[in-house]
């Protein structure tokens, strides 16, 4: 295995090792109780969060692991071959943005705890979107159920707007009634040359509202934010 998937795949293989070691501690214990030792499903004997493995195999319904160590050398396999393939599109991306492979790579080594997927979409939307990671232009976000997504910021969003041929000015508007003495939406219309219409995007304030300090300082301010991101998603 290469150097610039040794730290994630190493500590996924620490993380399972220490889960089936202690799943199979657990059944020793409940051996004299219920008489059903090693009856732990898929989803119960591994970190799903982390490996982020196909739903079939973490179902209830999923196979019953009959041979722990055997399922671990299995999933890092599998782990190694999913990152040899972030290592392409790593260099890939890299490439595009004129940068050194190993800067990328190392941005992407601080993020050990974003699943595997969502590093490759995020590679892949550099390439597309030709935004940098390391300007802020692009990253991650954590919601609250603890799902990952790519996150495009507003220098990126700007970014993509001024670079875009299409755009042709944009507009905002916002509610004459408030909350907390912020508006109660702001809207963004982005025009372009190829279309009659603008594309406009209505964001609600107790909808996106977040609890970060920022939120607290410049509540309008990242409340037309939302409302940029949004519609620059539709519009370009």
């Amino acid at each position: 295995m290469k150097r610039s998937s040794n730290k994630r795949t190493h500590t996924l293989k620490s993380i399972l090792e220490q889960q089936i070691a202690s799943t199979q501690e657990t059944e020793h214990s409940d051996t004299s109780d219920t008489g059903n030792a090693g009856d732990g499903s898929a989803k119960e004997c591994l970190p799903n969060s982390l490996l982020d493995l196909p739903e079939d195999l973490l179902s209830p319904q999923a196979p019953k692991i009959e041979n722990p160590k055997n399922s671990l050398t299995s999933y890092v396999q599998s782990i190694e071959l999913f990152h040899s393939l972030i290592e392409q599109e790593t260099s890939k991306a890299a490439k595009e943005l004129g940068i050194k492979n190993e800067q990328l790579k190392a941005w992407i080594d601080l993020h050990i705890e974003v699943p595997a997927k969502t590093i490759l979409v995020l590679l892949r939307n550099i390439q597309a979107l030709h935004l940098d990671p390391l300007n802020e232009e692009i990253g991650f976000t954590q919601y609250e159920d603890g799902q990952w997504q790519t996150f495009i910021s507003i220098e990126g969003c700007s970014k993509l707007l001024n670079c875009h041929e299409q755009f042709n000015g944009l507009i905002f508007t916002q509610a004459d009634t408030q909350i907390e003495g912020v508006p109660e939406w702001v809207e963004c219309s982005i025009y372009r040359k190829d279309r009659i219409l603008p594309i406009t995007v209505r964001e609600h304030y107790i909808e996106v509202k977040g609890d970060n300090p920022i939120w607290q300082k410049m509540p309008r301010r990242m409340l037309r934010h939302r409302a940029l991101q949004q519609c620059v998603r539709l519009a370009l």
